[in-house]
């Protein structure tokens, strides 16, 4: 193998003189300091955040509240452990450190003798890179000792953004919501028009703790899917929560990448049948199980919030008769505070 040249030799200690200015960062830990310190400024968030959220109106995930404060008190002592891990490490890297920025000072005193930095090369190339080794295990043992609880944090971030994406879409809809009524989901949604000629429309499915309802959200009317267009945003359909009869969810098209729900609706419902494909990465079979869930009553553990007493009181002196026909009125679903006869057609509110 033949030697290199000078400029060569020249051009690979330049490199390697850079790689050793950027292990100051590594020895130090600064990159795991920052995470440390964004970690802490998310922990430091998350009560104001879950306040906001409560003063825009979402009365469920009750939750939130204690995993902010078991977040926090895990986390403080996690931070303390971490920093103590860091000092401890950088210390152990001190001497190799310091042995390889002696063979670079040495290497820039000679860098003007071809031969003598020759000979330096290859223990610079073995020095720095065992301390930039040394430290990218140290870094991985010092993440490794709040890994879990970082991504609770992270965990936990995430819901609160996508609670917030649900109430951005519930303030920008463009129907109202009824007296007490309460949102518990929402997602992107397309549904699925059996017989149609148009496009099936997409837009945002919303499970409140009295109906599901679909409203189109989309821009519509674009030459060749691409330009121009308008914004379609109207309300599709309603369904009160007790005119579900059954829901199912069911994985459809290649490798089951279309994530369907399948509704069976009660009599005197506008359809009998609904279907909807759940996006954005949601899982309809989620979606399933919250829904039967609301249905059931079992969310109210959930809220934050409790129904006024007034409200409740209502609720248990309902009546089960039509007021304007006398017929059975249709079974009430946890939460409902409105129900219309299928008969005559009248509303009626607790």
């Amino acid at each position: 193998m033949s030697a290199k040249d000078p400029a060569e030799n020249l051009s690979e200690f330049n490199e390697l003189r850079e790689r050793f200015q950027n292990l100051a960062d590594e020895v130090s830990f600064a990159a795991v300091a920052r995470d440390i310190g964004d970690l802490s400024e998310t922990i430091a968030a998350l009560p104001d955040e879950i306040a906001r959220l409560r003063t825009r109106g979402y009365v469920f995930a009750k939750f939130l509240e204690q995993k902010s404060e078991v977040l926090t008190r895990h986390w403080d002592s996690a931070a303390r452990q971490a920093q103590m891990l860091i000092q401890s490490e950088a210390l152990a890297l001190q001497a190799e450190y310091q042995q390889a920025s002696n063979l670079v000072n040495k290497a820039s005193m000679t860098s003007s003798n071809p031969k003598s930095l020759a000979s330096l090369l290859p223990m610079m190339e073995r020095e720095i890179s065992d301390v930039e080794s040394r430290a990218s295990a140290a870094a991985s043992r010092i993440r490794d000792s709040y890994s879990t609880l970082a991504t609770d944090i992270h965990q936990t971030g995430a819901q609160l953004i996508q609670l917030h994406w649900l109430l951005d879409q519930r303030d920008e809809a463009t129907f109202p919501f009824l007296a007490g009524e309460s949102l518990f989901l929402a997602a992107q949604a397309e549904w699925v028009v059996t017989g149609k000629g148009n496009k099936d429309p997409d837009g945002i499915v919303y499970l409140t703790d009295q109906r599901l309802l679909f409203e189109q959200k989309e821009t519509t009317g674009k030459t060749l899917g691409l330009f121009g267009g308008k914004k379609t945003q109207e309300l599709e359909w309603e369904v009160p929560l007790n005119q579900i009869e059954s829901v199912e969810h069911e994985n459809k098209g290649l490798f089951g990448g279309k994530d369907m729900l399948n509704f069976e609706l009660a009599s005197g419902a506008r359809y009998p049948t609904l279907t909807l494909e759940i996006k954005g990465g949601v899982k309809s079979q989620f979606w399933s199980a919250q829904i039967k869930r609301m249905i059931a009553g079992d969310t109210n553990d959930e809220r934050a919030i409790a129904p006024d007493a007034q409200t409740v009181e209502a609720m248990r002196n309902a009546p089960t008769a039509c007021h304007i026909c006398g017929a059975t009125l249709p079974r009430l679903v946890a939460n409902q505070n409105q129900v219309t006869c299928e008969y005559c057609g009248a509303a009626i509110r607790f």
